[in-house]
């Protein structure tokens, strides 16, 4: 792909994207839009777009297999699925498509950040780091987790924060809970051994001490400019893979909200927690080597407002030494 001019591709109403539009245009892409249905499969072939913006709701009841045959016409292209409200009800069965792996919102407040953010990291710009979904000079705050043990302190330092910049109550809770599932997850799941590729921790309860090894250790991060709330984990092995993710996340959403407890875990079920609980969740992925999740809370509002809120979902694969 071309790092200069990326060429983009939008499918939608023109005033719907406009601000679609203006983005993919002041990022530098060449730019072209198709708002006929009949049309748009003719035109990703001929275009061979790097990246097709689609918007969902434009094709009505045949949205999915026009996006499927959009993604055949143009094999070299990323898909960026679009929709107002997010996430829509097509949501399970995207999730079960191969090309599937951008999910934003029309309707988010920070839509236009999002959207630039999406079509710079798919034009080959760095991809790990949490600073990267922060605007400039927002602190960023990380310890690596050397054991499971310095869970209490760590969480009691991040309450502390979220106190300072007036966080409070319920949102207060569920952001705790997203931290100790991040945490739990890059401590018992993640640790594999290299040569038999068998999970090293994970059958362990929660309760139980681990004391990760140097080479172990993932790096736990949160910041916040005031009004979005950020936290990452990375971790060194590179394990969790899209499928995994896409995968329990339609779990989640096949049993549905009254037969999963907020605090989800095991079996996966802390993944759909994750993309529950937060307005936008990120999987950087570099296979064997590392992973980092991603997740952004609107702070502005209530806890209510953040559980109505438009959903993001975003994952990245970066080849293995690229």
């Amino acid at each position: 792909m071309s790092a200069h001019t990326p060429r983009i591709l939008l499918f939608g109403e023109e005033l719907r994207l406009r601000a679609t539009r203006r983005v993919a245009v002041c990022f530098g892409g060449q730019v072209t839009l198709e708002e006929d249905p009949g049309r748009v499969v003719a035109r990703a072939a001929g275009f061979d777009p790097h990246i097709v913006v689609f918007d969902l709701d434009h094709a009505g009841p045949a949205a999915l297999s026009l996006a499927q045959q959009v993604a055949d016409a143009s094999p070299g292209g990323q898909m960026v699925i679009v929709c107002h409200p997010s996430p829509p009800d097509q949501i399970e069965a995207l999730l079960g498509k191969p090309w599937f792996g951008h999910l934003l919102g029309l309707e988010s407040p920070w839509f236009m950040e999002e959207m630039g953010a999406t079509l710079a990291r798919l034009s080959g710009e760095a991809l790990f780091g949490l600073h990267r979904h922060l605007p400039w000079g927002s602190r960023v705050l990380s310890t690596t987790v050397t054991s499971s043990a310095q869970k209490a302190a760590l969480f009691d330092r991040i309450e502390s924060y979220m106190a300072d910049i007036g966080v409070r109550g319920r949102l207060v809770r569920r952001l705790h809970d997203v931290a100790d599932e991040m945490l739990m997850n890059a401590v018992y799941d993640a640790p594999t051994d290299r040569a038999t590729g068998e999970h090293i921790y994970a059958a362990l309860p929660r309760t139980t001490r681990v004391d990760l090894p140097p080479g172990s250790r993932p790096v736990f991060s949160y910041g916040s400019d005031g009004k979005v709330f950020a936290l990452s984990i990375s971790d060194p092995f590179g394990g969790l893979t899209p499928d995994i993710l896409k995968r329990y996340i339609a779990k989640g959403l096949r049993r549905g909200n009254d037969q999963i407890d907020d605090k989800a875990g095991g079996a996966g079920l802390g993944l759909y927690f994750l993309f529950q609980s937060l307005n936008s969740l990120t999987l950087y992925l570099e296979p064997g080597a590392r992973t980092e999740m991603v997740g952004l809370v609107d702070i502005r509002g209530s806890f209510r407002d953040v559980l109505q809120s438009p959903k993001a979902l975003n994952i990245y694969v970066r080849p293995a030494g690229a």
